[in-house]
């Protein structure tokens, strides 16, 4: 995949051309994660530049999972991880508009991201299975309702009796070898 380049001028023309009209676009954050703030705050003078108006509202965690279940948001300013080492995963949860959160709660839904996934869940071959989920990022990247922006590294704390503690380099552990002295 390509990068999209950086191009105001035809960012301003795509906003002009899909008629939008100046109504405040709400970008939905949740209170108190500083790190969402930011990007809002980032985002919004970036669209700004477009011609788009943005107003940033907060709401607590509970009210904004809420909003996004419903549907009651224009875009939402948030984030996934995945706690096992299966592409699957996280191809289901932001694209599979079947799938138990409608692609992130954002009800896109692409037919063919749909079959593909289903095309991948079932491939044993982890070469072709691989092929296939990179065909689907492709497809939802040049679709664009949804946007990775940054990627936040992880704490982790625990209790010094806490034995046998590792991360391994996808970001997830193994309980299984860990035990707590004491």
């Amino acid at each position: 995949m390509e990068p999209i380049p950086y191009d105001l001028e035809k960012a301003t023309a795509l906003v002009k051309e899909a008629g939008y009209d100046s109504s405040p676009i709400q970008l939905m954050v949740d209170t108190g994660n500083a790190a969402s703030r930011q990007t809002a705050t980032i985002l919004q003078s970036s669209w700004t530049k477009i011609g788009l108006t943005v107003e940033i509202v907060a709401f607590d965690g509970g009210t904004a999972f809420g909003r996004t279940l419903s549907g009651d948001y224009q875009s939402y300013v948030s984030y996934f991880t995945s706690d096992i080492n299966d592409s699957d995963e996280l191809a289901t949860l932001q694209a599979d508009g079947t799938g138990s959160t409608k692609a992130f709660f954002s009800n896109y839904n692409n037919p063919e991201v749909t079959s593909l996934l289903a095309e991948a869940r079932a491939e044993p071959d982890t070469t072709k299975r691989a092929a296939l989920y990179a065909q689907i990022q492709g497809i939802v990247y040049g679709d664009g309702y949804s946007v990775p922006l940054n990627f936040l590294p992880h704490v982790n704390c625990y209790s010094n009796d806490l034995k046998n503690w590792s991360n391994i380099t996808v970001d997830w552990w193994w309980l299984k070898d860990m035990w707590v002295a004491n």
